[in-house]
């Protein structure tokens, strides 16, 4: 089979899994490691803050599905993590993830500022200090500590 579409397959599953235990599948690549086999990297969140432990919690649970369901014909290293405090914010999911985190946006105004985002309704970001913008206007974005 090919890596695309085994990864598609197991994008779909991986995702519906993440939804089931209150997680956001944030990233997925399966990419060839070495001659003979794969690395499958999944990058999972949550509103708040995913922990360690929960990241681990995840991969196990993910380990069982693919061998279960045998979703990939090849070997593989499978990684879990979480995204990270630098990684750009640019997906509806970036941004409901993220409420109730500290980011640094620049907007197309070239205004730059840092708040908390407060909410996110699906088209307007709204920050503790009081500033609502559409997501639209935003050039880019991070999770500042």
């Amino acid at each position: 089979m090919e890596m695309d579409t085994q990864e598609s397959i197991v994008r779909t599953h991986v995702e519906a899994l993440a939804e089931a235990n209150g997680l956001i599948l944030v990233d997925l690549r399966l990419t060839t490691a070495g001659r003979k086999g794969g690395l499958l990297r999944i990058l999972v969140d949550r509103p708040g803050r995913i922990t360690l432990d929960e990241c681990a919690d995840f991969s196990r649970l993910v380990g069982d599905l693919l061998d279960r369901e045998m979703l990939l014909d090849i070997p593989y290293v499978l990684e879990v993590g979480s995204p990270g405090i630098g990684r750009r914010l640019e997906t509806p999911e970036d941004w409901r993830r993220t409420v109730g985190r500290q980011l640094r946006v620049k907007l197309a105004d070239s205004a730059v500022f840092e708040g908390v985002l407060e909410s996110y309704d699906g088209e307007r970001l709204v920050f503790s200090e009081g500033r609502s913008v559409l997501a639209s206007d935003v050039v880019s974005a991070t999770e500042v500590i």
